[in-house]
């Protein structure tokens, strides 16, 4: 006998959405979140989006102040360290049981998500890049058919994958570095050179935490000569 898959709740729904919003780039990092806003939005009560806040806030996507109320995450350098290495971690053992037991569907896969990071990237689309960039990585979980793994990764990655869609939308990281890097992951994998994709792909992971800090640094060097030719 086959387990009775429950229907989902209004809170669980109310979640989702509020999840893909905030890592489509729909509310920013750091956005103040109104709870009538976003009932109002959603066509739902306050009650079911005060708990899906809450259980944001334990994925790290919300953060909840009894005086100030609710706010996206804004990401701090040693949270995205940390997530990068855990994502790292999750990721790269996805990666050696997908080449094993599905290879031909992880190729499909990941060859179907270049090509649309490749045209969004040449219709100056960054929400369609990342949103090809998501589907590259999913792949990679759904060729593991490991589902306690898979669960562990999306129970951890929405902070990292809002920050990605900060990076490339907002912060205009370079996407053919990033592009070059999917090809590579996708070289290694053709040849079932696992160490080699598994080196690739913790190289791409670390790039993000590179890029954040990067990119960081450079709006604080630009904020501070604002400051001084406004003093």
């Amino acid at each position: 006998m086959q387990p009775i898959e429950h229907p989902k709740s209004l809170m669980e729904v109310t979640a989702e959405k509020i999840r893909f919003a905030i890592v489509a780039g729909e509310l920013p990092l750091g956005s103040k979140l109104s709870e009538q806003r976003l009932a109002d939005m959603l066509g739902v009560s306050r009650s079911p989006v005060r708990d899906a806040l809450a259980a944001l806030q334990t994925e790290g996507l919300v953060r909840i102040s009894p005086k100030r109320g609710s706010f996206v995450f804004t990401p701090d350098l040693g949270v995205v360290d940390e997530l990068c290495e855990h994502r790292m971690i999750l990721e790269t053992a996805a990666l050696r049981l997908g080449i094993g037991r599905n290879h031909e569907g992880l190729m499909t896969q990941m060859e179907k998500s270049c090509r649309a990071m490749e045209a969004a990237i040449d219709a100056n689309d960054p929400h369609g890049y990342t949103l090809a960039d998501h589907q590259f990585h999913n792949a990679i979980f759904e060729a593991a058919a490991n589902r306690t793994l898979t669960k562990s990764y999306n129970l951890t990655i929405s902070p990292l994958k809002a920050l990605r869609t900060h990076l490339f939308t907002i912060m205009t990281e370079n996407t053919d570095r990033s592009l070059s890097e999917h090809h590579l992951v996708i070289e290694a994998t053709c040849r079932k050179d696992v160490d080699l994709a598994v080196s690739h792909l913790a190289d791409h992971i670390g790039h993000l935490a590179e890029a954040f800090r990067a990119k960081l640094s450079s709006e604080q060097i630009n904020d501070a000569m604002q400051a001084e030719r406004q003093s």
